[in-house]
């Protein structure tokens, strides 16, 4: 089950503490059931409300052994600011933190529990399970999802910071992806007030391992510790390997956009990365791989390569999905990041299918 909802840290791992069985956060206490997974100093627990057993939570712990000085602490409280963020759009389709809180430890160190909503199933989870029995999803199944998909990403998008107060004073320096400790009006798409009021962010990491199914059947994106402004400006060779260091270390490679692969200098980085992704987890809705994981499993092409010539093919058996459904790819996984469609666009042309079916 894949319930990992969030941080991929460089930090070595360490056992978990669960020989308390109640964790108390803001004065409620939450029994711990089981652990759920781990990564880093990051674990996931599956908890229930002490006063009502019914109710059923995951609790992220992170553990950050040199206080508010490690990268772990800078990278969950930029995870947890990603989900303040996108609340006051009242979305359901992008996961929200129910409550949090940092504990100041004796030796010096904090720890961080954030408490988050509990989905049983991913969308990786049910794709696995048709590969497996042989099956497909519907192609309005496969629509429904990948519109709700594009609803969330359209609050990403499109978001705009309140006040227009310079970022630099909103506190938001890792959102600059931390291009070593460049200014943010350097590594800027734009500069002014347009900047100010329009500061579209990224997920950076859209894959259906990253898709869980709320309980109504509804798609939500998790995992938003890669979440990050989504427009840069590449100036420099030290801008760029920062940021394919950053790719490397949050974007899944079967689904990252090449322009991440190696970032170029002079080049411009923007939302359409997140389209691309989306080209690959609609590609693996369809027929259970992304496109270049399939490549890798048939021919044993490299997938680096494979994604940076933007090599890949439908297969024969096309499942009876319609054209319109597979052009969304095709438009998707477009090397040229200026000629992908908008999540405006998408969304648009989706809904268009949905409707026609």
């Amino acid at each position: 089950m894949d319930i990992l909802l969030g941080l991929v840290t460089k930090c070595l791992p360490c056992i978990p503490d669960i020989s308390t069985p109640y964790v108390s956060i803001n004065n409620n206490k939450y029994q711990i059931i089981k652990l759920l997974g781990e990564g880093g100093f990051s674990y996931v627990y599956l908890v229930a409300q002490k006063s009502n057993k019914n109710a059923l939570y995951a609790l992220k712990k992170i553990r950050c052994p040199f206080g508010a000085t490690d990268e772990t602490f800078r990278n969950a409280m930029k995870e947890v600011r990603n989900y303040h963020r996108f609340a006051n759009s009242k979305t359901p389709y992008i996961i929200q933190t129910i409550d949090e809180t940092v504990i100041d430890e004796k030796d010096g160190s904090k720890t961080i529990y954030i408490l988050l909503p509990y989905f049983q199933k991913s969308l990786q989870d049910i794709i696995n399970s048709n590969v497996l029995n042989n099956e497909d999803f519907e192609e309005d199944e496969i629509l429904r999802i990948f519109v709700g998909i594009c609803r969330g990403l359209q609050v990403m998008h499109k978001y705009k910071k309140s006040g227009g107060r310079p970022i630099s004073e909103e506190g938001e320096e890792e959102d600059d992806l931390l291009l070593n400790g460049s200014d943010d009006d350097d590594i800027s798409a734009s500069a002014g007030t347009e900047l100010q009021e329009l500061t579209p962010f990224a997920h950076r990491d859209i894959k259906p391992a990253n898709v869980m199914l709320s309980a109504e059947g509804l798609p939500v994106l998790v995992d938003l510790g890669s979440c990050s402004r989504a427009r840069f400006s590449i100036k420099s060779r030290q801008q760029a390997l920062a940021l394919t260091d950053f790719a490397q270390e949050h974007c899944t490679l079967p689904y990252r956009a090449p322009e991440l692969l190696d970032v170029a200098t002079n080049s411009e980085i923007t939302e359409s990365t997140d389209v691309w992704s989306l080209g690959c987890l609609l590609y693996c809705c369809c027929f259970g791989f992304s496109p270049f994981e399939k490549l890798e499993i048939e021919q044993g092409a490299s997938l680096n390569l494979a994604i940076a010539q933007g090599k890949y093919a439908l297969p024969e058996d096309k499942k009876g999905y319609s054209d319109g459904l597979l052009n969304l790819i095709k438009e998707c996984l477009n090397l040229d990041n200026t000629k992908r469609p908008t999540v405006d666009e998408l969304l648009e042309k989706a809904l268009g299918l949905s409707n026609r079916s």
